[in-house]
């Protein structure tokens, strides 16, 4: 009888142990979660920052094409097929997503003329990102949030309004 009141005892401190190491396992599961998590959201800003200055450049090169007499763009199908001057010219090859959103719908920057000058997120959130960035490195730095991360161009008041470049 001695023997089974022995197995027993040390049966509830074998069934304690395990209890504490699914514990630990459990806490540092928690703990790489939340790794995982920025690891993704740091993905997600490099992507918003590559994706938004290929949008710019895209802007910048059709407004410079030489049969667009200095206009901006109206949408994004302009910029992907630009059919001006008779010539097929592709600025941009396709229409990104946002990487926040997953969505191809962008916010949209308009000067007081109503020209399109820029693109920014319409993600939510606050940027983990502060430093690093090739372009508006100091309105990228301070932003409180994605919508702050403006991919634009320069403001062009003598440029033609967008009903004279249709």
């Amino acid at each position: 009888m001695t023997t089974h009141k022995r197995s027993l005892t040390q049966g509830g401190f074998t069934y304690l142990l395990l209890l504490l190491a699914l514990t630990a396992v459990a806490l540092s599961l928690l703990k790489s979660q939340d790794t995982i998590k920025m690891r993704h959201r740091q993905q997600q800003e490099a992507e918003l920052l590559f994706r938004g200055e290929q949008i710019r450049e895209a802007m910048r090169l059709y407004r410079i094409d030489e049969h667009g007499n200095g206009c901006f763009p109206t949408g994004f199908e302009e910029l992907i097929r630009d059919t001006r001057g008779g010539k097929t010219r592709y600025h941009l090859r396709l229409w990104f997503t946002d990487p926040l959103t997953g969505q191809k719908e962008w916010g949209k920057i308009f000067d007081d003329q109503h020209r399109w000058i820029g693109v920014y997120s319409k993600g939510t959130g606050k940027p983990l990102r502060k430093e690093g960035f090739v372009k508006d490195s100091e309105i990228f730095k301070e932003a409180k949030s994605y919508r702050e991360w403006a991919f634009t161009l320069e403001k062009d008041p003598s440029a033609p309004l967008p009903n004279a470049c249709r």
